[in-house]
């Protein structure tokens, strides 16, 4: 057993608050996502129940993000919701049981940076955006919905509910944006408050919830009936979904590591493989419940993050806010539709939103992701990704031949993408100069862990930069923070050590020499030898220079990294 076991408590206080914010706050969201799923409300919170307390089980043993908070995933609502009504309910057990077989694999075997790889990150935001307006849409009804229909569309029970919801949205949102930071539950709670209040007062169409008890069964599949060849077919058909479900939620998983990790109020760094072992451990165990696919969700996490959780004891409370939903199960009825309709409205509409982070990826990925999200909307997920996965495919076929690779080149290149990530560390031969070395080597081990807070403490207040590809001299620590924050963006970012020689003048130590700069770009690796200069002094960076290395491949055959790339 590791620390986090033998320091989970001493965050006690905090966590517990953290988590109890972030249960009310998961309350009116699961809701909404088992109505989007066509899920039962009580076995989505059975699942998000069950997952945290796995969550925070392997936490003790295998951290993987440290605030993330699990539970069912807006983003894969439309894709059961196709898998009940292509294979029933009864069968759903069985599908996600395929599902968690499939990531236990990804695990075992580290797939998940393969899958990244195939699959550039501004698909997911597009894919996000599709599944976004999907939901969006489904819940714009729940506006306008009275319970007693007439003959006149517009009466005055309907127009009290659309007052009600203008104001409501409005309200909510002006909350979202003032208290995000600091307390970004509080629209929820305050929409929540206000909407059971008015429930006992206005004839409010509720949240109808279905009495759904605990059971354990075996997650087999149901296929009575059917004849050798039509059962057949129909088992291929659900591993064939299983495998777009499963690899939807891992990179959805992978991506919410990105952005909890960017959180985290340590700046601790995440383990995208170990994050993955409680997803499939979740969802294989909820299939003896009928329960639903689950993974770190953002929305809860940034609210458990915000609310001052540090670790995954947060969880546990969290857990604990639903079990008493689930035990006084009147609290749900009365929930006026009106106030479900808004959150999840807005939740579709910042998986819209997010699409603008590609934005900083330039005009190609951005194009690429708004595509996406049309054709994932239009056609389903499985269906729009994969097409756009052909069309990027043939696009980057024909841009690097253009560029003078031939095709040969072009799939020995792809095919190295598929290899063993290069270690970031120095070779056996260089221990002795590692002794010699030891800013440059905390500095080395410091940004492939992307970890700002030592990178900032081996730096003097003083400090001045001047890094490649830019016109802008950094001329203070603050500065050269900014820096690493843009670098940080880029996905995997590695530096190399290849070649180092160290120096004393005028009482000055200076270590110098190559380095390899290692970053993935549309699902390739690209890397850049650069040239780079330390000015140490009281074991502090005083001033680091870097340049491109003449006659670097990249810097010669693809001028568009210099747009694209920020590079130390």
């Amino acid at each position: 057993m590791n620390d986090q076991s033998k320091n989970i408590f001493v965050y006690l206080r905090r966590d517990a608050l953290a988590g109890t914010v972030t249960g009310v706050m998961a309350v009116p969201l699961t809701v909404g996502i088992c109505l989007m799923s066509d899920y039962p409300i009580m076995t989505g919170l059975y699942t998000v129940i069950f997952a945290g307390i796995v969550s925070f089980i392997t936490y003790l043993f295998r951290p993987g993000n440290y605030t993330g908070m699990p539970g069912v995933a807006a983003g894969l609502a439309p894709a059961l919701a196709l898998g009940v009504s292509s294979f029933g309910m009864e069968n759903m057990p069985f599908v996600i049981a395929l599902t968690a077989l499939f990531q236990a694999a990804v695990w075992k075997f580290k797939w998940e940076r393969f899958i990244l790889r195939v699959v550039p990150h501004y698909l997911v935001e597009g894919l996000l955006a599709g599944v976004g307006l999907k939901i969006a849409l489904k819940f714009v009804p729940f506006l306008y919905d009275i319970e007693h229909e007439t003959d006149t569309w517009l009466n005055l029970e309907r127009e009290i509910v659309i007052a009600l919801s203008i104001v409501s949205f409005i309200l909510f949102v002006m909350l979202y944006k003032s208290y995000k930071k600091r307390m970004p539950a509080l629209p929820y709670v305050v929409i929540m408050v206000t909407s059971f209040a008015l429930s006992f007062f206005l004839p409010l169409p509720r949240v109808a919830i279905d009495s759904i008890p605990f059971q354990l069964s075996a997650p087999l599949p149901h296929l009575d009936g059917m004849g050798q060849s039509e059962t057949l077919f129909t088992l291929l058909k659900m591993v064939g979904f299983a495998l777009m479900l499963g690899s939807i939620d891992v990179i959805e998983q992978v991506m919410s590591h990105v952005a909890i990790e960017k959180m985290d109020p340590r700046k601790r760094k995440a383990n995208t493989n170990n994050g993955l072992l409680p997803v499939w451990i979740s969802n294989l165990g909820a299939t003896f419940f009928g329960g639903m696919t689950n993974l770190d969700g953002l929305a809860k996490s940034t609210t458990n993050t915000v609310a001052g959780a540090v670790t995954k004891l947060s969880n546990l409370f969290t857990s604990l806010v639903l079990v008493m939903v689930v035990l006084f199960p009147s609290i749900l009825e009365h929930l006026p539709e009106y106030a479900l309709g808004i959150i999840m409205v807005y939740s579709g509409w910042k998986m819209i939103a997010n699409i603008a982070n590609v934005r900083s990826e330039g005009r190609y990925a951005l194009i690429m992701a708004v595509v996406c999200g049309i054709l994932v909307f239009e056609m389903g997920i499985f269906e729009g990704l994969l097409l756009l996965l052909g069309v990027h495919a043939g696009i980057q076929y024909v841009f690097m031949r253009r560029l003078g690779q031939s095709t040969s080149d072009i799939i020995a290149e792809f095919k190295n993408t598929f290899k063993p990530d290069v270690q970031p560390v120095l070779e056996k031969a260089d221990i002795m100069q590692e002794l010699r070395v030891p800013v440059l080597n905390k500095w080395v081990r410091a940004v492939n862990d992307h970890d700002i807070d030592t990178l900032m403490d081996l730096y003097a207040d003083n400090a001045m930069m001047i890094p490649a590809f830019s016109s802008k001299i950094r001329k203070s620590k603050g500065e050269v923070q900014g820096l690493y924050h843009d670098l940080f963006e880029k996905d995997d970012v590695k530096v190399v050590p290849v070649d180092i020689v160290t120096q004393r003048i005028n009482g000055l130590k200076v270590d110098s020499g190559v380095y390899e700069l290692i970053w993935k770009s549309g699902g390739f690796e690209k890397r850049n030898k650069l040239r780079f200069s330390f000015v140490i002094q009281d074991q502090k960076i005083t001033s680091h220079h870097s340049s491109i290395e003449p006659g670097d491949q990249l810097s010669i055959d693809c001028p568009e990294a210099y747009e694209e790339t920020y590079t130390l």
